[in-house]
């Protein structure tokens, strides 16, 4: 909500800008207001008349559910009728009330200080966190995570998949995605990719969770703040400051976007679709938490308590691919990071993550990569 200048134009429907005061026997009610306390709602059958003194000073008029916001800094004529308050921009404010007769001014109401203050922002962005560019020239993988922050992840280059809330999103070239506070997720590309990770926090009861949970595409204002974003995390001064305003300008600007345009309401899900999406959530964390060892399918199922004919169906539908084909991807994505370190050998990395043998091993990265483990290693020199 915006701060208004008072001018003839801005406030024509409740008065009237003054160059002096009134002439006339006038009756004079002398306020000061501190922050914290709470501002007084007016009312009065006849004109009032406000007059600055000291401070800074917000003149809150109200009218059928909604408020209007402006700067006191001039003597102003309210018409007779007209809720308002006046409360502390800053530290304490002092003002003038100005009536014909004495008892003219009514107290309808008090208003909370919090409710008035800070008003001005719709988005507070509380932190910026991480913001972190990646570019992988092979493929990447990242086991996954949790956390209380937002998270904005956008593909520069490339194609990135999102497995977020038993979803997988596949972000292409120029593409953003939101993920909300506490949604376990995690990432992986089969081929090269370069993107940005941004996290940080806002209040609770920010609108960006509008935002989350799918593939924006980017107009070219808003691909141009993310250029200018990632050009700002080389400054060598006022970087995080710099990269928090445009931040905050590229929500700003898909808030707006989405409120001009939004997008078409879906049909409902099923209640079983959102329930195998828990699901599938629920054991690819599983399968994540033991990525280091080998899990059958039926001990899969029977984590989540389901057959193995269910367990196939739900990954099918939701992930596009069986559960085994899931299981055999993320062994070797984790084999990767072994064999990217280099301290294990070729047997050891096979027996870490729960192969019979060196051969079996070889043959299901072969099967998964389209080369060997050694044919592997020698594209890392």
């Amino acid at each position: 909500m915006q701060i208004e200048n008072l001018s003839a134009a801005q406030a024509r429907a409740y008065g009237s800008v003054l160059s002096a005061l009134p002439e006339g026997e006038l009756h004079v009610l002398h306020r000061s207001v501190s922050s914290g306390a709470a501002a007084e709602e007016f009312c009065s059958e006849e004109t009032v008349v406000l007059d600055y003194v000291s401070g800074m000073s917000l003149l809150v008029v109200y009218e059928e559910g909604t408020r209007s916001l402006y700067y006191l800094d001039r003597i102003f004529a309210l018409r007779p009728g007209v809720r308002f308050s006046v409360a502390a921009l800053d530290d304490f404010c002092r003002f003038d009330c100005y009536t014909r007769c004495a008892d003219a001014l009514q107290v309808l109401a008090e208003r909370p200080a919090m409710q008035l203050r800070n008003i001005a922002n719709d988005l507070r962005l509380e932190r910026l966190y991480t913001f972190f560019y990646q570019e992988c020239a092979r493929d990447f993988y990242f086991r996954g995570e949790q956390h209380e922050a937002l998270e904005l992840v956008y593909v520069d280059h490339g194609e990135l998949h999102n497995l977020v809330g038993g979803t997988d999103i596949l972000l292409r070239q120029q593409q953003l995605l939101l993920i909300d506070r506490n949604i376990w997720h995690m990432q992986y590309a089969d081929f090269p990719v370069s993107f940005l990770t941004v996290s940080f926090r806002v209040e609770a009861s920010s609108p960006c969770s509008r935002l989350a949970g799918r593939c924006l595409e980017l107009s070219a204002q808003q691909t141009a703040l993310m250029r200018q974003m990632l050009l700002e995390d080389a400054a060598a001064e006022y970087a995080y400051d710099s990269m928090e305003s445009l931040l905050r300008l590229l929500l700003i600007d898909l808030l707006r976007h989405e409120t001009a345009c939004p997008k078409k309401p879906a049909r409902p899900l099923p209640a079983t679709n959102h329930a195998e999406q828990r699901l599938v959530d629920q054991l690819i964390q599983t399968i994540s938490a033991n990525a280091g060892r080998k899990l059958s399918l039926q001990q899969l199922a029977s984590s989540v308590h389901i057959s193995t004919t269910y367990l196939h169906r739900i990954f099918r539908t939701q992930l596009s691919m069986t559960p085994g084909s899931y299981l055999a991807k993320i062994r070797i994505e984790e084999s990767k990071l072994l064999l990217r370190d280099g301290s294990l050998s070729m047997g050891e990395a096979a027996k870490q993550l729960g192969f019979s043998s060196q051969q079996q091993f070889s043959r299901q990265f072969r099967s998964v990569t389209g080369m060997t483990p050694s044919e592997y290693v020698k594209t890392l020199r």
